[in-house]
This record gives structure tokens, C-alpha cells and sequence, in this order.
């Protein structure tokens, strides 16, 4: 029997794309999973204060455990895909290419002859073995059914379930905007379009009902005003933490996240695997409206930023300082 062991790396839904995937894959190949979550910057939490106590206790393991068992590391695990013949291993980190690229070299290695095989992966995003010569736009869309199937089996903590039951208690069918701008504000389409879409989802589907989720409080205030004035009824959750350096930040992202997989269809911005996994989760997918970004505003954002650090380069470098 094989063994698949992750390290999930990067954000949250990163993280969960992730597992997803490992999962998956595991069933695949009819391997036992085992996921080492390590807490970073990015997500200064341990895994119990995402999953339920029962996912932890089948799938989790310590990084002592990981290094006792594998005797790997996460710093360990090469660059892209290396196949270690001598101990039946093979390990994947697809980095700048992305895991995808690999899946048909490693379906080879995984049914080449030989004994069991550990497969070691340090990701932060999705990856699918399909089988051979599956049209793309039919296994992109198994993919998406079983990461559905996936995110539906799964629980987060009692304190994640229950906001979000409380929440969904006394509202009726509801349609989800998801507005990403902190860290993607150079992948923004233009607010007519975002305006645009909002009427049209909203007339496909007879609901006024809007549940607005943002990285942004600001985003969130303005689209609320956005909303009413356009006849639509908008609703969101007020968090207190919000800085994803923070502890406690899961609770506000994956409440929001969970809140959009019971959206009836979404407005999101195409570059967003936050919104992506929502309307995958919610099995809205097909029924929803991705936004792409404006070409002229990315351009504007850039330039700004490039301006910026211009400007701020000979501070940071030391120009100005004192000698």
C-alpha cells in the first residue's frame, strides 16, 4: 500500500486546495494519507484550530511524528518532482511550475513496477491525476465534483460551524459577492462590470437576497451601498480580526468561506482560488459569474506600485540615512 504525506503550505484555502487534492489522490492510488500542518506566518495556527478534532485525529501529524515516521522534513522536500528509486520514494514540490505540471510523470512512477511507495508533497494549491488521455474539460470537471464531495465530507472547529449555523438560521435563499483586494488589488475588475454582473445574477435568479464577503472593510461598506442602490438586499458578517498574521483569523475567513458554499450562485473575481473553492464547495461552479480582471486597471495598479518603490528606494536602501 502506498503512503501520501503532505505538507500544505501558504494560505488557508491554499492549504485546503491542498489537502483536497492529497486526498483525492489517496483514494486514487488506494493510499493512506497523513498531513503535517505547520504553522507560518501566513497561517499562524495549528490544524486544530481549523478541522474538526475527528479529521485531526485520522490525517494530522506532528512535525516530531512526521520526522520520527518519514524521517523528512518540509525544508527536506526538493524542488519539483525526484524519484529516490533506493528508498521507494518519490517527492513533489512543483514551485514555480505548479503540481499539475508533474501529474503525468508521477502517474508513471506511481505504476511502475516495484514495492509500495511513500509520495511526499509540500503544496499550496490544487493538483488531479487523470487518467490517460482524459480530455482536460471533462477531468477539470471530475476534479471539481470529487473536491465538492470533499469539502461537503470535512468539518472545521465546532466555533467555525456553529457561527456559521447562527448565521444561516434565519435567512432565506441568498446570492454571495466575494470582493479580493488586499492582496489582489491588481486583479480587480472594473465596478461596472462587478454593478453589471450583480443585475444579471440577480435577474437569473429571482433573489435580491446578497451576502457580501471582503478581504476589505472599506470593499465591504462601499459594495453594501452598491448593493441597496441597486434594489438588492445585502447582508455580511462582522469580524474583528482580519489580519491574516493573527491568530484568529481563521474564524473570519472560513466562516465567510463556508457562508458562500450555501450561496444559490456568486459574483467573484476570476484570480480569487478563495471564491473558486466556494462555488466548487457549493456546487455553483457552472451557475455563477467569474470576473476578470481589467487589463487597464491591472496596468494602473502595477504602475502605482512601481512608482512607489521607486520613490521609496533610496529610503529603504540607506541614501538618506546618517553615516
Amino acid at each position: 500500500m502506498h503512503r501520501v504525506l503532505l505538507f500544505p503550505l501558504s494560505g488557508y484555502l491554499n492549504r485546503l486546495q491542498a489537502i483536497a487534492s492529497a486526498y483525492i489522490m489517496a483514494q486514487q492510488i488506494d493510499a493512506e494519507l497523513s498531513i503535517c500542518w505547520e504553522p507560518d506566518d501566513v497561517v499562524p495556527v495549528g490544524a486544530d484550530a481549523i478541522f474538526s478534532s475527528d479529521f485531526c485525529q485520522r490525517h494530522m501529524l506532528t512535525g516530531v511524528a512526521v520526522s520520527e515516521i518519514f524521517d523528512c522534513t518540509r525544508d527536506l522536500v526538493p524542488k519539483y518532482l525526484t524519484h529516490d528509486a533506493h528508498n521507494n520514494r518519490i517527492y513533489l514540490a512543483g514551485n514555480d511550475l505548479g503540481e499539475q505540471h508533474f501529474m503525468p510523470e508521477l502517474a508513471q512512477l506511481l505504476d511502475s513496477p516495484g514495492s509500495s511507495k511513500t509520495l511526499i508533497i509540500a503544496a499550496g494549491g490544487k493538483f488531479f491525476m487523470p487518467n490517460a488521455n482524459q480530455a482536460e474539460e471533462k477531468w477539470q470537471a471530475e476534479f471539481r465534483q470529487l473536491r465538492r464531495n470533499f469539502y461537503r465530507s470535512i468539518s472545521f472547529t465546532n466555533e467555525i460551524e456553529n457561527t456559521v449555523k447562527a448565521e444561516l438560521a434565519s435567512r432565506s435563499a441568498f446570492l454571495g459577492l466575494h470582493l479580493r483586494y488586499t492582496d489582489r488589488s491588481h486583479q480587480t475588475p472594473l465596478d461596472s462590470a462587478i454593478r453589471q454582473a450583480l443585475q444579471s445574477l440577480s435577474r437569473r435568479s429571482g433573489l435580491t437576497d446578497l451576502f457580501i464577503a471582503s478581504d476589505n472593510a472599506a470593499a465591504r461598506q462601499k459594495w453594501t451601498s452598491q448593493a441597496l442602490d441597486l434594489g438588492l438586499k445585502p447582508w455580511s458578517v462582522e469580524h474583528f480580526i482580519w489580519d491574516r498574521a493573527s491568530g484568529g483569523s481563521q474564524q473570519a475567513a472560513l466562516v465567510d468561506w463556508r457562508l458562500l458554499t450555501h450561496a444559490k450562485a456568486m459574483l467573484y473575481f476570476l484570480e480569487s482560488s478563495f471564491a473558486v473553492e466556494a462555488a466548487v464547495a457549493g456546487g455553483t461552479f457552472e451557475t455563477s459569474i467569474a470576473l476578470a480582471a481589467s487589463p487597464a486597471k491591472s496596468a494602473f495598479v502595477r504602475g502605482q506600485r512601481y512608482l512607489q518603490a521607486a520613490v521609496t528606494y533610496p529610503k529603504r536602501h540607506g541614501w538618506f540615512s546618517s553615516r
